[in-house]
C-alpha cells in the first residue's frame, strides 16, 4: 500500500512541476521539451533492437483501444488512412 502511495504522489509531482514548467522560464521549457524528444528518439530505438519492448508496447496499445477514450484515436487512424492511403 505504501509503494503505491509513493509512486501515486511522485506521479503527482512530476504532473505538477511539468505544468509549472509549461508557465514558467522558457529556457527551461525549451531544455524539457528537448529531454522528451531525446526520450523518444531513445524509445524509437529501443522499439527497433527490442522485440520485448515491442511486445510490451503492443500490449499496452491494444489494452488502450479497449477503452472509450481511445475512440478519437482511433477514428483519427481511420481518417489518416483513407487520406494517405492509395
Amino acid at each position: 500500500m505504501f509503494e503505491k502511495f509513493t509512486t501515486e504522489l511522485s506521479a503527482k509531482l512530476a504532473l505538477d512541476n511539468l505544468n509549472e514548467l509549461k508557465e514558467s522560464d522558457p529556457k527551461k521549457y525549451d531544455e524539457t521539451v528537448k529531454a522528451f524528444i531525446a526520450a523518444t528518439k531513445a524509445g524509437t530505438k529501443i522499439l527497433k533492437e527490442s522485440p520485448e519492448f515491442r511486445k510490451a508496447f503492443a500490449q499496452i496499445h491494444a489494452e488502450f483501444v479497449k477503452y472509450p477514450e481511445a475512440q478519437e484515436v482511433i477514428k483519427a487512424a481511420q481518417k489518416n488512412n483513407k487520406d494517405f492511403l492509395p
